[in-house]
């Protein structure tokens, strides 16, 4: 990674389940959210072999840190096989697990995660969220955000839309009243919610 790349985050911060990620113990960074979520769809009997993830530099800030997407692959397993273009993002890249690859770009215009699932399209819009409660947490305006987004993209009928958030309390409160407001129901966009550890929730596949 080159040095605009190179996280700072301290070792109080980091999420000591996986010691060599450099994860924020208090926070998942929207690029997490998508990675994981996008790992998770590729883990799936009958998921396709690639997953497109779109991240830009918004998606990797962690407070006034970087979220060091190369680190964080290396530690659940991914290796790198295809290395960012010439003025190329420096997180961009192709990433290999088994027979599955994670494609990782900074696009604008397209979902956070792209992926298939038995000849469907999935389609996500991915928000990053606190893992612990605070005064003053924005979780209603994260996952309103996600859904806005996830109902702006170009989609045909046969794909499976998403708006993909953290897996917490507080996120799990709001997926279960809003998955039953009639204008989610009739646009029939999944909300997902992503943990660290486990699998994810509320995809329905």
């Amino acid at each position: 990674m080159t040095d605009e790349t190179t996280i700072v985050i301290s070792a109080s911060m980091e999420d000591q389940t996986q010691p060599n990620s450099g994860l924020p113990a208090d926070r998942m960074p929207e690029a997490e959210v998508a990675l994981r979520l996008a790992e998770f769809i590729l883990s799936l009997p009958g998921s396709g072999t690639m997953a497109s993830v779109a991240i830009d530099r918004g998606s990797i800030k962690v407070g006034d840190a970087i979220f060091d997407i190369g680190r964080f692959i290396a530690s659940v397993g991914w290796e790198p096989i295809k290395h960012p273009q010439v003025r190329r993002s420096a997180w961009t890249g192709a990433y290999r697990r088994g027979d599955k690859t994670v494609r990782v770009h900074s696009r604008l215009g397209e979902g956070d995660v792209v992926a298939q699932f038995n000849g469907r399209r999935i389609i996500a819009a991915c928000k990053k969220g606190p893992l612990a409660r605070k005064v003053g947490s924005l979780e209603f305006q994260l996952l309103t955000a996600a859904l806005g987004q996830a109902m702006l993209f170009d989609v045909s009928g046969d794909d499976i839309v998403v708006a993909a958030v953290p897996d917490t309390p507080v996120f799990h409160r709001l997926a279960e009243a809003w998955r039953e407001r009639p204008l989610i129901k009739r646009a029939g966009i999944r909300i997902a919610l992503v943990p660290r550890h486990g699998e994810v929730i509320g995809l329905d596949l």
